[in-house]
């Protein structure tokens, strides 16, 4: 699992990102900067000092990791937000899409 906060590179924003693979959180992030950030496409220097603040973390840490999803989708507000995140955590702790992966992106 890879872990990766706008913050640590100096950047005024709290969001975290987790994804299985490198390729994924690079491309969690490319979405975020452009849309959050208004940067069409990441600088070469800025990718390098993201990719050097990448954190592993091990499978003791998928319930930090579940736990963030649960709050993300505020489950104990919304009865519907069940099967999202058996989804999304699913797909976290196989490194594998979901079954429901195409339901989750387009919820």
């Amino acid at each position: 699992m890879k872990e990766f906060s706008c913050a640590s590179i100096g950047v005024d924003c709290k969001t975290t990102f987790k994804a299985p693979t490198d390729e994924r959180l690079l491309e969690m992030i490319s979405v975020h900067a452009r849309e959050m950030h208004g940067l069409p496409a990441i600088p070469e220097d800025m990718l390098a000092k993201i990719r050097n603040q990448f954190v592993n973390r091990a499978m003791s840490d998928a319930a930090y990791v579940v736990d963030g999803i649960f709050e993300k989708y505020n489950c104990d507000k919304d009865p519907e937000c069940t099967w999202r995140y058996i989804s999304e955590a699913e797909t976290i702790l196989t490194g594998r899409p979901s079954v429901h992966e195409k339901e989750l992106k387009a919820a």
